[in-house]
């Protein structure tokens, strides 16, 4: 009877769960570990390079950085960090971080919601306007007044009065160059000493001449 209490016991001792070595090893506690062991702040990487949040953001948009983000804190993984300490060392050689290799853009990708953008239309109204041009045609015929008789007589009397002084302007100057011929051009007074050049006539031949002919016409009639 003791036996068999004292084996009971020992079964009992033995098939109780440790239920401390079962929290030690729950999965999600060592995934937490695990990401807050990979992951460092951004007041951390400023105290870890000595600089401000401006120049150490300035490194981030250089190597083309997103922050994690959990809860309102900002991070950066273990990749990131590594690129950040190889500025850091370059930045600490040549006092710059133009040269130092730039990584392909690492973090999460914020999508922003894109607004359509207004668009405004202009419209413009184009007015023709038709002018007509006047009409000038009489409506009927106009009558002739006594009026417009007297102006045509009188516009008649005046061109009248032009060609009667232009004639008489011409003579008067044509009997100022027969009693000056040495005013004459040169080929005109040619011609009047070559026509002053003709042989002489015989006045009773020449009547002859004439009554002949004469007769002759006379004859044939």
């Amino acid at each position: 009877m003791a036996d068999s209490m004292e084996n009971n016991s020992v079964n009992l001792a033995d098939n109780t769960p440790d239920n401390s070595l079962q929290l030690g090893d729950n999965p999600a506690d060592d995934r937490q570990n695990i990401d807050n062991f990979s992951k460092i702040s951004i007041l951390e990487l400023q105290k870890k390079y000595g600089i401000g949040r401006d120049p150490l953001y300035n490194r981030m948009k250089y190597l083309r950085i997103t922050t994690w983000k959990i809860g309102k804190k900002a991070y950066l993984d273990a990749e990131q960090i590594a690129h950040m300490d190889g500025l850091h060392d370059h930045i600490k050689t040549t006092g710059k971080m133009e040269g130092y290799p730039v990584p392909e853009p690492s973090g999460p990708i914020e999508v922003e919601d894109e607004q359509p953008t207004p668009t405004t239309t202009l419209t413009v109204a184009t007015q023709t306007q038709q002018i007509a041009a006047p009409n000038y045609a009489p409506t009927q015929k106009r009558s002739q007044s006594s009026d417009q008789v007297n102006d045509v007589a009188a516009i008649i009397t005046s061109a009248q009065n032009k060609a009667a002084g232009t004639l008489i302007a011409e003579n008067m100057l044509a009997q100022h160059f027969i009693q000056n011929p040495d005013l004459l051009p040169d080929e005109l007074k040619a011609k009047i000493k070559e026509s002053g050049e003709m042989p002489s006539v015989d006045p009773f031949a020449y009547a002859d001449s004439l009554i002949n002919s004469a007769m002759g016409s006379i004859s044939v009639a």
